[in-house]
């Protein structure tokens, strides 16, 4: 049974502080009286640390200049729900989009690509994406392919550099799954490690999608998935994250968000295209100096 300490029962007040600190940093607006929910979560944090009560851990994320602590308590309410081959459909969309990006990279002479994973977790979606762009086959010999995961969970950034599963990863493929295993994934007991020809041009990167300075050195991106970030982040974080993945992605990208999401009335940034009867988001290329 979990016996809480009168010390560390929060308060109204300082579930406001940490509610308001996570919506400030990140975006995430956290709704109604969730402070048994988040007591629950990150209750452990002060005894791992040696406070008394959340106004001290609050105070304690905020004296830490490299913000390491505020990472660690963003991680403990985040979603990290995830496995290959997640929503189907938009992996098919996003298959024929590989197909008009190398009609276009061709009319430029250009052979760089680069595709994002926003909120990329244990890295499952980031290498479904680089499977897939594998299996297409037209990005091969001189290609600078890169497929680039950021997220703010270090635990799950270190679980994807380690490319490691199990069949928990696969749920969502039916039969399908033992076919990609055999192919892509070598088995160790219960443990599936994906092979190293489809890790070497992958990178996760600890980042916070509010910020600028998490997509330097990235350049122009030509497909961003960003799939179930934006259900849980106010209509002023969105159209600031908005603006960050306007100046990201190239002319002629492609922004896909989850399907029960929408940046239409949220955002004039990016206008809705239907592929396939999925929507995917193509920059608004009639702003100037947003």
């Amino acid at each position: 049974m979990l016996i809480i300490k009168k010390n560390e029962v929060m308060t109204e007040e300082e579930f406001g502080f940490l509610r308001d600190l996570i919506h400030d940093e990140f975006g995430i607006l956290i709704k109604g009286d969730k402070r048994l929910t988040l007591h629950t979560k990150v209750s452990h944090r002060l005894t791992i640390l040696g406070l008394e009560n959340y106004r001290q851990y609050y105070e304690y994320i905020m004296a830490d200049a490299s913000k390491k602590e505020l990472y660690t308590f963003v991680s403990h309410i985040t979603n990290n729900e995830t496995y290959f081959f997640r929503e189907k459909p938009q992996l098919d969309v996003f298959s024929d989009i590989l197909i008009s990006i190398k009609r276009d990279k061709r009319i430029k002479k250009e052979k760089r690509l680069r595709i994002l994973s926003l909120a990329s977790s244990s890295g499952e979606e980031a290498y479904t994406l680089n499977i897939l762009v594998h299996e297409s086959g037209l990005f091969l010999w001189e290609w600078d392919t890169k497929i680039i995961g950021i997220d703010v969970d270090s635990n799950a950034i270190r679980k994807a550099n380690e490319a490691c599963y199990t069949t928990n990863s696969f749920r969502s493929m039916n039969g399908e799954a033992a076919a990609y295993i055999d192919q892509y994934f070598n088995k160790e007991k219960d443990r599936y490690i994906l092979r190293r020809s489809l890790t070497t041009n992958v990178e996760f990167r600890l980042g916070n999608m509010l910020e600028r300075q998490a997509f330097e050195g990235i350049g122009q991106a030509d497909v961003i998935f960003c799939r179930n970030v934006l259900i849980y982040m106010s209509n002023e974080a969105i159209e600031r994250f908005a603006s960050n993945l306007y100046d990201l992605i190239s002319d002629t990208g492609y922004l896909i968000i989850g399907s029960s999401e929408s940046l239409i009335q949220k955002t004039n940034l990016f206008l809705p295209e239907y592929k396939n009867g999925i929507i995917v988001y193509r920059k608004n290329l009639s702003i100037q100096g947003h």
